[in-house]
């Protein structure tokens, strides 16, 4: 082709599939460049995200140790067999030092009790009661009874009753006015006839009666009737009489007199 060929005029089918080709070609050149392009873009991005991700998991593993850096290491099997035998070394002189510090005291301990006891069994018994804590003698303690010297009395014969009073219980009471509480009393069918307290009443002080003791006291009837008065001198009549005997208000079986003259 001649220099002063026009441009514009027809080319040859050749010239025409050449620049197909070297338009195709270009064209591949610059999508495998915008390709490529964006790979590197998306592989940096990526990078900087595995970075930012690489760089929170050490972060927290970080704070893991330091939340968990406080924590001992758990004891393997022979640190533990160790702590426990160094542990029993330190307790047997601790418990064999309680055990001679309880031997050491119990000698103290059980002379202490013994020594405090003998004073009070030398002293229990001689205590006594003082009578202010004790009672009188009731029924439920005294048993009475009343004997006559005879059966029968002919004239100028007086009956002589002794009466006996004991405590029957295992506890000391009072006899009020001690043997002057002693009383003697006489009937005759319904009719009282003489009463001995009514005209022998002393002043005397309460007397003690232990438990089991027995006291004896002795009364003489004069054959009078003091119904109508101590003053009264009037002989009894010859009969059966029924005396009975007293003591704290406690009374005895009846007991009869045959007066025959």
């Amino acid at each position: 082709m001649s220099e002063n060929a026009d441009p514009f005029a027809p080319q040859p089918p050749e010239v025409y599939r050449r620049r197909r080709i070297v338009a195709l070609l270009i064209l591949v050149l610059i999508v495998l460049l915008i390709i490529g392009l964006i790979s590197w873009l998306f592989g940096r991005g990526s990078g900087s995200s595995d970075t930012s991700a690489a760089a929170s998991a050490s972060a927290s593993s970080s704070q893991k140790t330091e939340a968990f850096s406080d924590f001992s290491q758990r004891a393997t099997a022979s640190a533990s067999a160790s702590e426990s035998a160094s542990a029993s070394a330190s307790a047997e002189p601790t418990e064999s030092a309680s055990a001679t510090a309880s031997q050491e005291a119990s000698p103290e301990a059980s002379a202490s009790p013994s020594a405090s006891a003998e004073p009070t069994e030398s002293a229990s018994p001689s205590a006594e009661p003082t009578q202010a804590a004790l009672v009188a003698c009731t029924a439920a303690d005294l048993k009475i009874s009343l004997t006559a010297d005879r059966t029968s009395y002919a004239a100028g014969q007086s009956p002589a009753l002794a009466v006996s009073y004991t405590n029957t219980s295992g506890n000391p009471c009072i006899v009020t006015g001690g043997a002057n509480n002693v009383d003697i009393n006489i009937t005759s069918g319904p009719a009282q006839v003489y009463n001995y307290a009514q005209c022998n009443q002393l002043a005397a002080e309460n007397a003690e009666l232990a438990a089991g003791a027995s006291q004896t006291a002795a009364v003489s009837w004069n054959r009078t009737i003091n119904a109508l008065g101590c003053n009264s001198t009037l002989p009894i009549q010859p009969g059966y009489y029924w005396a009975t005997a007293s003591v704290n208000g406690v009374n005895s079986q009846p007991v009869r007199i045959i007066v025959t003259g």
